[in-house]
């Protein structure tokens, strides 16, 4: 379990100098109730290991003081679904949400960028800290657009990494020719295509499904999917030669700015408190749900397999080549200077990769990194 931060440490910390402003607003009515949206089913880890215990903890800690808050979270895709959830926001039919840029991609222009950067991507611990440092205090253009949605972002999580699922036996990298893929990130569009596959977008939510009726025959998804959508019951192939990077994207808590404007210092100040650690809860749990789902899927008669090296040199080739297919469609998108926003990105990933490998990608040790490294320099 994460160790506790107090409220008043957290408070002193964000009083300090700020490299940058994401919100900040005159004093307005105080919220008594929070309202929280998550597509996500009530398992997955962004939930479970992530926004449950948060809430819990916070109601906990303002119980009977002046910033009481009640916070309600309707999990399962109960109010929006991947796509509808940031106009829900903007909008102020919740006040927070889980979102992800990719399906949002004509307002989140510039986050959709760095999102896309799953290719150079090694493990969900330093992913999630480099991603959250670029969006909040490396990409201007990325606050902006969050901005334009009446929102803010207090950070993003990162999944374990992601494999190639189907519900067929694959023997050969040939098997995925005329094959029919489901993806919610078009990098992985990009990638069934080099393998011969056609592709629909949709969300994870919506998986099962396809692959039971054959909209889709194979899908992109960490191994704990296997579970949280109950994939084990209908994918016979996980192929396991290449793990194909983590997606650093999920903004796990997108605020609508005037409901953030009307809670009270001390309601933010619980929040901002929590969210390193939920973060890599969330993270960490991926990991070990990665293990549950190998477990339970092998026991439904899922067969992890090796295509060989013709696979790993197809997505070899494809991750390097595919960073210059991010700027290109970046620049379409008219986000100012991708190629600069693409090397920060980098740049913060390897930093965090040093970070998270001295302290043995400990979650409490990280979420202390993330805390001193960038929620103590962003002004909320």
């Amino acid at each position: 379990m994460l160790r506790k931060v107090t409220i008043a440490a957290v408070a002193a910390a964000l009083t300090t100098t700020a490299v940058m402003t994401i919100w900040a607003s005159p004093a307005q009515a105080q919220l008594k109730e929070f309202r929280y949206s998550s597509w996500t089913p009530p398992p997955a880890p962004n939930n479970r290991f992530g926004t449950v215990p948060m809430f819990e903890a916070i109601e906990k800690e303002l119980k009977g003081t002046p910033d009481e808050l009640a916070i309600r979270n309707f999990m399962g895709g109960q109010l929006f679904n991947a796509r509808t959830t940031l106009a829900g926001i903007r909008d102020g039919a919740v006040d927070a949400g889980v979102t992800v840029p990719v399906y949002n991609p004509g307002e989140l222009k510039a986050h959709v960028t760095t999102g896309g950067l799953q290719q150079p991507t090694r493990d969900g611990y330093s992913a999630a800290a480099a991603s959250s440092e670029t969006l909040m205090m490396g990409c201007p253009e990325c606050v902006e657009d969050y901005a334009k949605n009446n929102s803010i972002t207090l950070g993003v999580y990162a999944s374990a990494p992601y494999y190639l699922q189907c519900n067929f036996e694959a023997k050969s990298i040939n098997d995925f020719k005329g094959r029919k893929s489901a993806e919610g990130n078009p990098m992985f569009a990009r990638f069934a295509a080099k393998l011969g596959m056609s592709g629909v977008q949709m969300g994870p939510a919506d998986y099962l499904q396809a692959l039971q009726r054959g909209t889709a025959e194979c899908i992109f998804g960490p191994l704990d999917w296997l579970n949280a959508y109950s994939l084990k019951d209908v994918v016979k192939t996980v192929v396991m030669d290449e793990p194909l990077g983590v997606v650093p994207a999920v903004s796990m808590m997108t605020v609508n700015k005037n409901s953030w404007a009307k809670l009270s210092q001390g309601q933010r100040n619980a929040f901002l408190k929590h969210m390193p650690d939920a973060i890599m809860r969330v993270v960490h749990g991926y990991y070990v749900d990665e293990k549950r789902g190998v477990t339970d899927a092998t026991a439904k008669g899922v067969k992890f397999v090796k295509l060989g090296a013709d696979y790993s040199k197809a997505w070899n080739e494809f991750k390097v080549a595919d960073i210059d297919v991010v700027v290109a469609d970046a620049k379409k998108r008219g986000v100012t200077n991708p190629e600069q926003l693409v090397k920060t990105s980098i740049e913060n990933l390897r930093k965090w990769e040093k970070i998270v490998d001295g302290i043995d990608r400990d979650p409490n040790k990280v979420a202390d990194e993330m805390r001193k490294n960038i929620f103590s320099k962003v002004k909320f």
